[in-house]
């Protein structure tokens, strides 16, 4: 296991040529797939094990029993945020994107997103997820548009 990490895109090292990543089929188990299919639906779902509520939903609760999938229906808020002013490749962006990580109320973990284009990012926000038209979804977490204030 390697530990290093690059500190910019500059020194990330490319290896030309076929890959074995290029063979890897990645399997997100059973909650996984469940996860995928809510989002298809406009839903996101967690993880109850036993009084907390986890989200996304793990394969095991933290004590190793079976926890129970749920619906989050609790309002998110933004617990951090930063602004991205350049792409992957280090060419300046036209406007700064904003990328928050959000949690529901009361919850544990989170989740990576965009916060709506405009919109001042602010600790505390409490924010909404914004699907895409449901023809549209493909069971990615790119079918949460962005995600934007109440």
């Amino acid at each position: 296991m390697s530990w290093w990490k690059p500190r910019s895109h500059e020194d990330v090292i490319f290896y030309p040529g076929r890959q074995e990543t290029e063979e890897y089929v990645y399997t997100p188990g059973i909650h996984g797939k469940q996860f995928a299919e809510a989002l298809i639906k406009g839903k996101i779902l967690g993880m109850k094990c036993g009084d907390k509520f986890i989200v996304p939903p793990t394969t095991f609760c933290p004590d190793f029993s079976e926890g129970e999938l749920v619906e989050v229906d609790t309002e998110w808020t933004v617990q951090y945020y930063t602004e991205v002013y350049r792409d992957l490749y280090g060419n300046q962006l036209e406007e700064p994107v904003v990328m928050i990580l959000v949690q529901p109320l009361g919850w544990e973990g989170g989740l990576i997103h965009y916060l709506k284009p405009g919109i001042k990012p602010e600790i505390g926000l409490r924010v909404r997820p914004v699907f895409k038209p449901e023809e549209e979804r493909r069971g990615t977490i790119d079918d949460i548009l962005y995600w934007e204030p109440y």
